[in-house]
């Protein structure tokens, strides 16, 4: 560390932490305020679907049925406007809250405990991160609520260091780690995939020292969700039976055997191709982010605007496939591909979501990648179906063909191989896909990384940090 970080940095106050129940009750308050932040960005997200839906004449909108070409224009102009109406608004009030949030945590982590952290987690940047996330939400842009969901959480937990006086280690990383890890356990109910994602991908390392206050929290923050919307499944538990053939068959029947293991071929090749397309989508997001960035600062009237047509154009020329974050089509296509086994997403579907996703994504509003992603995963494995079923795997099911392109091209997309097959284990409960969903996980980030290196939330975050002019804080990156 050269000598003008040691120079910024705040050292952390003398005199030891408070009592340890004092601790356990702010940090346990703060992580349930989590929880009920994650609940309301769902019901943020049904309100935005209902409105959607009434904005293109499903249903009645203030007792007026829209019809004819206002179904098409009504929308997608709402959901221009809003676009660069958060874009302006962020810029001019709330700065602190762009992009997804994870970068924010991680670049929170970087730059260790000092005054300069408040850039990025505060009260204000909770606040306005809450009020953006929900115009985007209500206006049909295609982001998901898992970033700021960890964004909120860590915040509020590092802000319960006002109250009292934590130990070192909390201050330092515990509080950020266990923030981050709610708010991804409660924007899903996979509690397990939260405590994996905050050391896997926000802390990059294990810290023993916070594990338990860690647990402690996303435990807290997912009770408020069970307690106010069941012990669900995100995904439902219509595929929770769904498995990939893998057991040596008895009885000398060979030719069964071959067969039914013929089907794991698609595994490697959906984690290829998966890695592949999510590692070019992050490198992507990455270069035009360094793009739009300074724009957004200097002209965000202008930027808003030229991308709120963009995606605009992108849901007008889809017929609507790109609205939304993605939760509800996935979600449709997996209990469908149970029921009938055929698939049903028109071939552009996942070009529409991966589109207005990244446009979302360089506009720097708040909103996460996780849910277009999977969603972007289930398309293309709706698309490609009958070239696996008919081809390369016969006999290979719809719903194992979805989550292997989900498990690789979202791996391929964060670079977070156990957080992804943990999380899409979680999500369906389907134990028997585990095996190979760490295969397609594995494959996809390996084949990501040599397209985008560093991962998304990596990169990010060191943007993030020179736009504030933080950069100095930051320790140098350790080669791997």
């Amino acid at each position: 560390m050269n000598d003008s970080s040691q120079k910024t940095r705040t050292p952390e106050p003398i005199g030891g932490s408070d009592a340890p129940w004092k601790v356990l009750l702010v940090t346990s308050i703060a992580a349930i305020l989590t929880g009920f932040a994650a609940w309301y960005f769902v019901l943020a997200e049904d309100w935005g679907a209902t409105l959607l839906d009434r904005l293109r004449g499903h249903d009645t909108l203030l007792g007026y049925q829209i019809d004819g070409p206002l179904r098409i224009i009504l929308p997608a102009a709402f959901m221009a406007v809003m676009m660069m109406l958060i874009v302006v608004v962020q810029r001019k009030w709330f700065s602190g809250t762009e992009g997804t949030g994870i970068p924010q945590a991680i670049a929170a982590l970087k730059i260790g405990s000092c005054k300069e952290r408040s850039m990025m987690l505060s009260l204000r940047i909770a606040f306005g991160k809450t009020i953006l996330l929900t115009g985007a939400l209500l206006s049909g842009i295609t982001v998901g609520r898992e970033g700021p969901s960890v964004h909120v959480g860590a915040c509020l937990m590092q802000l319960s260091s006002r109250f009292v006086r934590m130990p070192p280690w909390l201050m330092e990383r515990g509080l950020i780690l266990a923030g981050s890890a709610a708010g991804i356990a409660a924007a899903f109910n996979t509690p397990i995939a939260g405590v994996i994602f905050c050391f896997e991908e926000v802390g990059r390392t294990f810290d023993k020292k916070s594990v338990a206050c860690v647990i402690r929290t996303v435990a807290l923050a997912c009770a408020v969700g069970v307690f106010f919307m069941g012990d669900y499944h995100f995904y439902t538990e219509a595929n929770r039976e769904v498995a990939l053939p893998l057991g040596f068959l008895s009885g000398g029947d060979w030719a069964g055997f071959v067969a039914e293991i013929r089907q794991w071929i698609a595994v490697p090749i959906i984690g290829i191709i998966g890695g592949f397309l999510g590692g070019w989508f992050g490198r992507f997001v990455v270069s035009a982010s360094a793009f739009t960035g300074p724009r957004l600062v200097k002209h965000p009237w202008i930027t808003g605007g030229v991308l709120g047509l963009l995606l605009a154009l992108v849901a007008v020329c889809s017929f609507g496939e790109s609205y939304g974050g993605g939760y509800a089509q996935a979600k449709q296509m997996l209990v469908s591909a149970h029921e009938t086994g055929a698939p049903e997403a028109v071939w552009y579907y996942p070009i529409a979501k991966a589109g207005a996703s990244f446009i979302s994504l360089v506009s720097a509003i708040p909103g996460g990648l996780f849910d277009p992603s999977l969603a972007t995963g289930a398309g293309l494995g709706q698309v490609t179906y009958p070239l696996f079923s008919d081809f390369i795997a016969p006999g290979i099911g719809l719903p194992q063909v979805m989550m292997l392109f989900m498990a690789a091209y979202f791996a391929g997309v964060v670079q977070s191989p156990i957080t992804v097959f943990a999380i899409m284990f979680e999500m369906t409960g389907a134990y028997g896909m585990i095996l190979p969903l760490m295969f397609a996980a594995m494959i996809g980030a390996m084949v990501a990384n040599r397209i985008c290196e560093p991962s998304i939330y990596e990169a990010l975050a060191r943007q993030f940090l020179v736009a504030k002019k933080l950069e100095q804080l930051a320790p140098p990156e350790e080669d791997d």
